[in-house]
C-alpha cells in the first residue's frame, strides 16, 4: 500500500513538473533554421541519454569485472594498476 502511495505521488509530481516545462524552446542546429521543440521533450531526450550511457558503463564494468574474476583479461584497462 505505501509503495502504490509514493507511486502515486511520484507520478503527480511528474505530471506537475511537466506541466510547468510546455513552452518551446529553440535549438539551433548546426545548419538550418533553429526548431521549436517543447522543453519536457527537451529534458526527457537528456534523461534517457544520460541513462543510456550510466548502463552502458554499467556493462562494460561489470564485464571487466567478470573477465579479471575468470582470469581472461581481453578488455584493455584504460589505466594500469
Amino acid at each position: 500500500m505505501a509503495r502504490a502511495f509514493i507511486s502515486l505521488i511520484v507520478i503527480i509530481v511528474l505530471l506537475i513538473f511537466a506541466s510547468q516545462n510546455m513552452e518551446e524552446a529553440e535549438i539551433h542546429v548546426v545548419t538550418g533554421k533553429p526548431m521549436a521543440i517543447p522543453m519536457i521533450l527537451i529534458i526527457a531526450v537528456s534523461f534517457i541519454c544520460g541513462y543510456a550511457v550510466a548502463m552502458f558503463s554499467c556493462i562494460i564494468i561489470t564485464a571487466r569485472k567478470r573477465k579479471s574474476r575468470d582470469g581472461d583479461n581481453k578488455l584493455p584497462r584504460r589505466y594500469p594498476r
